[in-house]
């Protein structure tokens, strides 16, 4: 493509956003610099447009982050935001729908230059005093136009205020009935499926309100799923692994799945929300005030437990064991017959066991001990074992610590020192001495 057809697709791309502009009948100013295209809005938002004139590369930003568009065929595809235009619409929609100002009509254009005042004669000679009034107020209109109040909303350390969209005075546009607790809206135009294999989201709402939870394509605000949270109650939706955005609508009274509530506001969670394979994720909405937005969202990921590595055994006994993922050396044995897996502790001088493995133990006379943890002092007791096994090998009257609130057997440096322990990178050597 030559040097003037790409500019002359360039202008093309700019004169067809202008004119989608002006269709939406909103005040939303343009500025044109070379090959980029910014749209502001009267609240202070931009949407910036660029192109690469030489690729036909496009590249859209918003707000919430930025997409590149390549040319394909007559128009543009993002992998992950579709078509430009219908991202664009949507971007619009978006942020004219978050700040009520920025849905207002177009205002009409300020003079360079003032306009002539005609100055009837004042009998009382205050005509002057009128001349200097008039000045004041063509330049305080003038400020207002070039320039709109903003104003900032407060942010909360877990929940962000991503919009305010007061749609009083659309209640005839949204439905009559409250949706049940549990009912999920996946809208066409995500592209989101759902399947009975998906990831697990449990949604806990210990809100005095009722909320809905809403996914989003990432770093965006367009809505790809929503669930309907009744207050003090708990729903579930299973969701493919991926990254999503977060949004809660909070209010009372309710409109739709997309919008929420008629008189509500529209939060966005801070972060990036990461679902993965086989970890199931809770989201507990808890209130922090008396209104319908006043609430924090605490989200718990819970991984499943690595397998712990079995050792390898030699003919003479001796066993080789890999490091967990987690860092530690787990090894397999057994006090009195019941079969026990230790963690290695260079650190500890005793082995230490749970409680629960002493009372299937059958271990009863224990001499009461107080010992230093990571958890301060802690009351535990002394026991002798008759028989304990690690690994292949076999040990008599062994001293172990019972300790009451431990979750973990801890294997000690009295027993270790009956052993030959090496050590060749994530590989741990025990053999007799």
């Amino acid at each position: 493509m030559t040097e003037s057809a790409s500019d002359a697709a360039g202008d093309a791309l700019f004169a067809r956003i202008r004119q989608m502009v002006m269709a939406s009948g909103v005040d939303i100013r343009l500025q044109q610099e070379a090959s980029t295209l910014t749209l502001l809005f009267a609240d202070g938002q931009r949407i910036l447009i660029n192109q690469d004139r030489q690729t036909r590369h496009v590249w859209l930003a918003a707000a919430d982050g930025g997409s590149e568009f390549l040319p394909q065929g007559s128009g543009w595809q993002s992998p992950q935001h579709g078509e430009l235009f219908e991202r664009l619409r949507s971007l619009l929609e978006q942020t004219i729908a978050s700040d009520p100002r920025n849905a207002r009509s177009p205002v009409s254009t300020v003079p360079d230059r003032p306009s002539i005042i005609v100055i009837h004669k004042d009998t009382n000679g205050n005509g002057l005093r009128n001349i200097l009034l008039g000045l004041l107020l063509c330049g305080v209109v003038f400020l207002l136009v070039r320039d709109p109040i903003r104003l900032h909303p407060d942010t909360d350390a877990t929940v962000k205020l991503a919009s305010q969209a007061s749609i009083d005075g659309d209640d005839k546009q949204c439905e009559s009935r409250f949706p049940d607790n549990g009912n999920t809206t996946v809208f066409p135009d995500s592209g989101l499926r759902l399947a009975d294999d998906g990831v697990v989201l449990t949604l806990n709402n210990e809100h005095a309100h009722p909320l809905l939870f809403i996914l989003t394509a990432p770093h965006t605000l367009i809505p790809s799923l929503s669930v309907m949270v009744h207050a003090r109650q708990q729903a579930s939706v299973r969701v493919p692994p991926g990254q999503y955005g977060l949004m809660f609508a909070a209010g009372t009274r309710w409109c739709d799945a997309r919008r929420g509530f008629s008189d509500g506001r529209m939060l966005k969670y801070d972060n990036p929300l990461s679902v993965q394979n086989d970890a199931p994720v809770r989201i507990s909405m808890q209130s922090s005030g008396a209104d319908p937005e006043d609430f924090r969202a605490l989200i718990s990921t819970f991984l499943p437990a690595a397998p712990i590595p079995k050792p390898s055994f030699s003919g003479d006994g001796s066993m080789a064991v890999k490091r967990h993922s987690n860092g530690h050396f787990y090894l397999p044995g057994s006090i009195a017959g019941v079969p026990v897996t230790f963690m290695l502790d260079t650190g500890a001088s005793v082995t230490s066991i749970t409680s629960e493995i002493a009372r299937e133990a059958g271990i009863h006379n224990c001499k009461e001990i107080q010992v230093q943890t990571a958890n301060g002092s802690a009351t535990g007791c002394l026991a002798l074992v008759p028989q304990m096994t690690l690994g292949n090998f076999t040990l008599n009257n062994i001293m172990v610590a019972v300790m009451p609130n431990m979750e973990t057997n801890l294997l000690g440096a009295n027993v270790l020192r009956n052993f030959q322990v090496g050590q060749n990178e994530d590989t741990l050597l025990i053999g007799r001495n």
